[in-house]
């Protein structure tokens, strides 16, 4: 969990995020949320085509051939167990079919899957199995073998620590995808490629170009080639400043991967980093690296995790410095009421000083002086209700601050012990410690603490809210349950919460759920056109 507060990036203070950004980010947070329909739909269509193979024998050598491939392109970046099963199955066909070509094709796709899993000696040693000079190997087998040999060599110059062998690896990429652009005539492919060159050499405007020009040529079911060029066109415009324009390309290659159940986490770590350094949007970036943390999980294989172990840490101080924030405005608030009732009890002690003095003035002045006694029983009453409230509000801080304390605890030992199992490659260790998390964060427990802290402002609301229902229609709440549903939602509306969206965030029920229950508790009450004013004057 995150306290939201202003935003502010590690060294400078935070953009703001365009209204068109921010409404395609909005997009995003609600396909997340449904990211496990896509994931359950890809493995029903996976397990099932693999039982139509297993029980179908009227399909010959080269048509199990293509749909092991077309699987394979499914997987590579899905689940490491469903592509190293296809890929398997796409070099033991093509050896039974013995087409040279075939035989190429199927180790340089399945060396891909082996490289998103940072599986580079397997990857190369794979690769360098074919005999890529072979005449009976035609150029568009060619092409895909290059490519996917440049891409390896790229990902290892990122994946290592030290800048000599990373610069090597560049170098060889590059060579690589020379030799694909001479070989392909896939024009998408081909300016990808270009892309990718300029852009280890520091050319970002002329890499732009390319990776744009590839966009237009890559097919709209080529989801693999797609995900890698929208987010390298982002990187390209974020490393010449243009953050506005690389957001919603961050934000589209993020899409494509949960629409096509993709768990590789490239583009939803990119969109990560890009929330969290340039728009200091903690709590965005926090969510999108637990969906990357739990696609690693899915997936298999921990590719991408060094860029999440360093982007936890800098969230982790984030967080502090946003508790220290919010304690400090706690404590200046407090000062200041403080002030505003030092000041009241000065104004009254002055007002009975002036009872005093005016008592002993000529009975001219009684008149006067009964009006100033009368002004005085006011003031009287109105600073008892003023203490009474401050006393609520009181209380009503102090259990805000023990919630807020205990739940900035909780995150704070989540965040330190999923460092250290990561670290540790314990990734079921991590799932535990999510589940318990989750537990722990029970919304159940949440609003019976509501319930609590609201009943101990207002102890007659059940009994006041009822008095303005029709017998027929009061409510009792469950023995589990200090209020029902309705309770809770008026008693928002009585602390001034007004707005069905507010609402529905808060209680994490529907918009629809809090206009219905509003409808229906209305429509049962004594006096509905004066209902909800009725509410506000509850004591």
């Amino acid at each position: 969990m995150v306290i939201a507060g202003c935003y502010v990036s590690c060294d400078n203070q935070a953009k703001e995020m365009g209204a068109d950004n921010r409404r395609e980010l909005a997009c995003l947070d609600e396909l997340a949320e449904r990211r496990f329909v896509f994931r359950d739909s890809m493995r029903h269509l996976m397990d099932s085509t693999m039982l139509r193979l297993h029980k179908d024998f009227s399909f010959g050598d080269k048509e199990r051939y293509d749909i092991n491939k077309r699987m394979l392109s499914m997987a590579q970046m899905y689940s490491f167990d469903y592509a190293d099963q296809f890929a398997r199955k796409i070099m033991l066909l093509s050896d039974n079919i013995g087409d040279p070509d075939l035989i190429a094709e199927s180790r340089a796709l399945s060396s891909f899957y082996l490289t998103q899993s940072c599986l580079f000696v397997e990857s190369l040693e794979m690769l360098h199995s074919v005999n890529v000079n072979n005449n009976k190997i035609s150029n568009h087998t060619r092409s895909l073998y290059y490519f996917y040999y440049a891409i390896a060599y790229q990902r290892m110059a990122v994946y290592v620590k030290d800048s000599l062998n990373s610069k090597k690896y560049n170098l060889l990429g590059e060579d690589m995808f020379k030799r694909c652009i001479d070989c392909t005539d896939d024009l998408g492919m081909k300016f990808f490629a270009e892309g990718r060159i300029y852009e280890r050499r520091d050319k970002m405007h002329a890499a732009q170009l390319c990776y744009e020009k590839a966009l237009r040529y890559i097919e709209a079911n080529n989801y693999n080639l797609r995900s890698l060029a929208m987010s390298s066109l982002a990187k390209s415009f974020k490393h010449q400043g243009l953050h506005e324009k690389a957001a919603p390309y961050y934000m589209k290659a993020t899409e494509l991967d949960i629409l096509q159940a993709q768990n590789s986490s490239i583009a939803i770590v990119d969109l990560a980093d890009h929330l969290y350094y340039h728009y200091g949007n903690i709590e965005e970036a926090s969510k999108y690296l637990e969906i990357a943390i739990d696609n690693g999980e899915f997936y298999g294989m921990r590719s991408q995790i060094t860029r999440v172990d360093r982007m936890i840490p800098a969230l982790s101080s984030m967080k502090e410095r946003r508790k220290v924030t919010l304690f400090v405005s706690i404590m200046s608030v407090l000062v200041i009421l403080l002030i505003v009732v030092i000041m009241l009890m000065w104004r009254y002690s002055r007002a009975r000083m002036d009872i005093v003095r005016f008592e002993d003035n000529d009975y001219k002045h009684t008149k006067k002086n009964n009006e100033l006694s009368e002004e005085n029983s006011l003031l009287r009453a109105e600073n008892v209700q003023l203490s009474d409230a401050n006393d609520l509000k009181n209380e009503y801080i102090g259990k805000l601050l023990e919630s807020n304390s205990e739940l900035t605890k909780r995150v704070e030992d989540f965040a330190v012990k999923t460092k250290q199992k990561l670290n540790k490659g314990q990734n079921d260790q991590v799932r535990k410690l999510l589940v318990e998390l989750e537990g722990r964060l029970n919304r159940k427990e949440q609003q019976a603490n509501f319930d609590k802290i609201f009943l101990a402002m207002f102890p007659n609301f059940i009994e006041q809210f009822n008095g303005l229902l029709k017998p027929e229609n009061r409510m009792e709440p469950s023995e589990k349950e200090l209020m029902s549903p309705s309770m809770r939602i008026f008693a928002l509306i009585r602390l001034g919460l007004k707005d069905n969206q507010q609402i529905a965030k808060v209680l994490d029920y529907s918009y629809n759920t809090i206009l219905n229950y509003r409808v229906r508790t209305r429509g049962g009450a004594k006096n509905p056109e004066t209902f909800e004013s009725d509410i506000m004057n509850i004591q």
